[in-house]
């Protein structure tokens, strides 16, 4: 992959499974585990719903926070979600938006890593993404909750990984939205929040994530072990 920082994975006897540089290329396989199984049916049982009731829909993990210190100072309430969530709204309904991020972390216009950004003024609240981490909180549109299902055959990432990656390849028209006080040097942003990231879930991480979990408990079993 293009978007992970990698290092190398050892057994509990030290030994080395797999190099830093063999996760960048070829890349390595894991298994999900049974937590982020869970969450991806969730939210593929979500985007189902969007496409029968056929209008967009707000989708929001049970650990995301609205109140929270702006980047451009105060704290955050219902009425600037609200009112910041409407201006989105209209900004990627004009876009043909298939998916609106609330939260978010990665890369987006202003921050690109291989996407070329278009000339001219930057729009200041809504920015096209190119790979982009969280499923805390976004609004999907009925064509994009298409577009995800039909790739979905199965789904072969943890679901944000999936997300992300669809709009990477083009299949899916992202955007993200700016809080106020966000700016091009912004890793995470948006507005909402995820009630402490690291601590606040018992779902494991295949790949050990932030969160410490064993990056050896999913590896996937090589053919012949």
């Amino acid at each position: 992959s293009n978007y992970g920082a990698y290092e190398d994975v050892m057994d509990k006897e030290g030994k080395v499974l797999y190099t830093a540089e063999q996760f960048a290329d070829p890349g390595v396989d894991y298994e999900f585990s049974p937590g982020e199984r869970g969450c991806a049916h969730s939210h593929y049982r979500m985007w189902q719903r969007v496409v029968k009731e056929g209008k967009p829909m707000l989708i929001l993990e049970d650990d995301v926070q609205l109140i929270f210190e702006r980047n451009s100072g105060g704290m955050s309430s219902g009425k600037t979600f609200t009112e910041r969530l409407e201006l989105g709204v209209v900004e990627a309904t004009k876009r043909n938006a298939d998916v609106l991020y609330l939260g978010w972390s990665g890369h987006r216009d202003g921050n690109f890593k291989f996407s070329k950004a278009n000339p001219g003024r930057k729009n200041p609240i809504v920015r096209k993404a190119e790979y982009v981490w969280t499923t805390v909180a976004y609004v999907l549109w009925p064509r994009g909750a298409e577009r995800l299902l039909e790739q979905a055959k199965p789904m072969n990432q943890p679901v944000d990984n999936f997300m992300g990656w669809e709009c990477r390849e083009g299949r899916l028209d992202s955007y993200v939205l700016l809080d106020d006080g966000d700016d091009d040097e912004t890793w995470s942003g948006g507005i909402v929040t995820q009630l402490d990231f690291n601590g606040d879930s018992d779902i494991k991480k295949s790949d050990g994530g932030d969160q410490g979990d064993d990056p050896t408990e999913y590896l996937a079993k090589k053919n012949g072990a």
